[in-house]
């Protein structure tokens, strides 16, 4: 028996003929496939249903683990913390869609870490809830390599170049994946704010895709398995001006 945990979806797969399986990060338990059986029936569940389960919805699940089965079945699933403005405003709802695909990439452990689930929830929340929203996506990047392990070293945040593979400010151009110029400057200015700061910083569209590249770059170089996400083109295109 596994009981209940608070958890943000990540994705479904199919599963069986009229079953899918629910991938999630937890609270609880890390990341998690749950089989939900009968999801795509015809027949309506009142427990459960494929609506509740697009990515980045967060849910309370309630689950349990037959004797001898490797997959948890979800038994019940309940919306927490629903969003109002998310689904109707393209901006968002794009920056969520890329979200989920680079937390697909990135989040591998199956273990509980409170800290992690509670920024994410954070975060998710900021965007639902407020309007300025163009620098939220880089800033959740940069704040999330903190959780991964790969937060950039700021103790020589003075210099001009970035060390991509070190994940240090430089003085010089040490490896072939230094990085200096206006991109850099700008990461600068999202290492040192925070969420209710963020619509502070000043960059237009050209400045903030290519910082973006460079976030993508970093990410590459520090997470093992890591694709560049589909929906990056629908990003760009969004926040093109």
């Amino acid at each position: 028996m596994e009981g209940s945990t608070n958890a943000i979806v990540l994705y479904t797969t199919k599963y069986g003929e009229t079953s899918v399986m629910l991938h999630c990060y937890t609270q609880r338990f890390g990341l998690r496939t749950y089989v939900v059986k009968g999801a795509r029936s015809k027949r309506k569940n009142k427990k459960v249903s494929m609506g509740m389960f697009q990515p980045l919805t967060q849910l309370e699940l309630l689950s349990s683990t037959p004797t001898r089965a490797r997959l948890s079945v979800l038994t019940s699933a309940k919306l927490i913390n629903p969003y109002t403005s998310i689904s109707s405003d393209i901006a968002k709802s794009s920056i969520c869609m890329f979200l989920a695909e680079v937390l697909r990439s990135v989040l591998k452990e199956e273990e509980e870490n409170q800290l992690l689930y509670s920024f994410l929830e954070h975060a998710l929340i900021w965007i639902d809830t407020h309007s300025q929203i163009a620098n939220t996506h880089i800033f959740i990047l940069v704040q999330l390599t903190k959780y991964l392990g790969f937060y950039p070293d700021v103790s020589g945040i003075n210099e001009p170049y970035f060390d991509l593979q070190n994940g240090q400010f430089t003085a010089f151009t040490n490896s072939k994946e230094c990085v200096s110029g206006k991109e850099i400057e700008l990461l600068k200015a999202y290492l040192g704010t925070k969420f209710d700061k963020i619509e502070q910083i000043s960059a237009n569209a050209a400045a903030r895709r290519s910082l973006l590249n460079i976030l993508m770059r970093y990410y590459q170089l520090h997470v093992q398995s890591f694709r560049l996400p589909k929906s990056l083109d629908v990003l760009y295109e969004v926040f093109n001006d």
